[in-house]
């Protein structure tokens, strides 16, 4: 089985997120979700981001099949992402 890294872009305050060790709801396909073992949260500007080991025992659903992203040992670094287009959830 594959690994993936989940990179999704937020305007949520990178702090707030790293003190609660969650993201918000993303749309995320159910066979991608299998294969995850890593999240980068980047701020909007693409200049810092969040790492961390995806949670999955911890990540859950939501009613209309969002996934809350939980993760494990997180850290702010700088970076420099550029996002192409408007979906801010990339794979890598």
């Amino acid at each position: 089985m594959g690994k993936l890294t989940l990179q999704v872009r937020t305007a949520d305050n990178l702090l707030d997120l790293l003190t609660k060790s969650e993201s918000a709801a993303w749309v995320v396909a159910e066979e991608k979700a299998e294969k995850i073992t890593h999240i980068q949260i980047v701020n909007f500007s693409g200049t810092q981001m969040i790492e961390g080991v995806f949670d999955r025992s911890s990540s859950y659903r939501t009613e209309d099949g969002r996934l809350v992203i939980k993760f494990l040992d997180g850290r702010i670094i700088n970076c420099i992402v550029q996002f192409v287009g408007q979906n801010p959830v990339h794979y890598i």
